[in-house]
């Protein structure tokens, strides 16, 4: 499952504030605040809006046994 500090950590690939994350997934900023620090887990669908929102930008979260982190597929010009 997806944690706030990989969320923190996707939005500075993008180069996102929370601000445009949360328009981006139609979240309150003061949601997706308290999700990346921690304090409080959000709902499976806002996470789920959250987490599509950086999918469609090409963040991938890899997690495996042993590998919890981020990275962002760069696209180019022609989508690909």
């Amino acid at each position: 499952m997806v944690n706030g500090a990989q969320i923190r950590a996707a939005r500075a690939l993008l180069g996102w504030d929370q601000q445009e994350l949360a328009q981006r997934a139609q979240v309150a900023v003061r949601t997706l605040s308290s999700f990346e620090d921690g304090s409080r887990s959000p709902r499976e669908r806002v996470r789920a809006a959250i987490v599509e929102a950086l999918q469609k930008e090409g963040i991938e979260f890899i997690e495996s046994d042993r590998r919890i982190g981020v990275t962002l597929n760069a696209v180019n010009d022609d989508g690909f």
